[in-house]
């Protein structure tokens, strides 16, 4: 296979994929896409955990070593020249990524996390209206994983070839919510939207969680001293409570870091799915009064793997 880039020996034969710092370079700059907002025909839906979600990435990266991160916001998605805008715009800006040195060339790993509005295989943009008094259409376009991916595969961005790429996506469902049990006779829900085929190609991983952050918003109000070692740490000093997943993974690479010089991403994986399913089972995530259940109940994340090496990250 003849390929548009130089790969070194050393990065071609090796068991493990190469995960130590370098002179030159960033081990991994991350890219996050926060999108707090999005709006549904008049009204918008906002995730109340985006702010502790971005504090507590931003710390489990520097406890990894990725000192440097590029975040692509909401705050100005009004615009039409912003990467949220459209479709469109965030295609051109995920091409802007690929294209970045200091993303690829320059990295050994890269690793993308997705917070948004959406469900399983797409993420929600933000929709905002176009005006005050005129609203864009009704239901936000919906951004497809399989699309999010295919910038980073080797034909689009051959400086990423035999590197990891890691995509943590984190979606809320907008439809979460709880109900009087007097009310609990619904109308039957909409079938669950077929899974986008994701590209399979070697060095992909896609981490998929659907543990919306509502569950643990309305928890800590209604639970908070019968769950108080549970919750408390997930919350900052304002209030501000992150979404389960996110908060799951940062307490579990703390505590991968504390206890060794190193540790592979697969048992990172399964630490944070273990975690998450004693919440589940548990059910953490209910609230005191239970005239008031939860329309929709938190799944385990979906992990699709094409990595072909093992992913070992060193902490010192």
């Amino acid at each position: 296979m003849s390929l548009s880039v130089n790969i070194s020996k050393e990065r071609f034969t090796s068991q493990n994929y190469k995960t130590t710092p370098k002179t030159n370079g960033n081990l991994c700059k991350p890219v996050i896409i926060d999108i707090r907002k999005t709006f549904f025909g008049w009204f918008s839906h906002e995730r109340q955990s985006a702010s502790r979600d971005i504090e507590l990435l931003v710390e489990t990266f520097q406890q990894l070593g990725f000192p440097d991160y590029h975040l692509v916001s909401d705050q100005n998605s009004h615009l039409e020249t912003d990467p949220l805008y459209s479709i469109e715009n965030l295609k051109k800006k995920l091409q802007s990524i690929a294209s970045d040195e200091g993303t690829t060339t320059d990295s050994e790993l890269f690793l993308c996390v997705v917070l948004a509005f959406g469900d399983s295989g797409y993420f929600y943009l933000p929709n905002d209206p176009i005006s005050k008094g005129k609203s864009r259409d009704k239901k936000p376009p919906r951004f497809y994983t399989s699309d999010l991916l295919s910038h980073f595969k080797g034909d689009l961005c051959p400086s990423l070839i035999l590197k990891p790429k890691i995509f943590l996506i984190q979606t809320c469902d907008l439809n979460l919510e709880q109900i009087n049990n007097a009310n609990f006779v619904r109308s039957p829900s909409e079938p669950t939207p077929q899974l986008h085929r994701t590209p399979i190609e070697a060095d992909l991983l896609m981490y998929h969680s659907l543990v919306s952050g509502g569950y643990t918003d309305k928890m800590k109000k209604e639970r908070k001293e019968s769950l108080k070692n549970i919750i408390d740490h997930v919350g900052d000093k304002n209030g501000n409570s992150a979404c389960q997943f996110v908060y799951t993974l940062y307490k579990e690479v703390k505590a991968l870091i504390d206890r060794a010089e190193e540790f592979e991403w697969t048992d990172l994986i399964l630490r944070v799915n273990n975690s998450l399913m004693e919440f589940i089972e548990k059910k953490h995530y209910e609230s005191d009064d239970r005239k008031k259940p939860w329309n929709i109940e938190p799944r385990i994340p979906v992990c699709v793997d094409q990595l072909t090496k093992k992913l070992v990250l060193k902490t010192r």
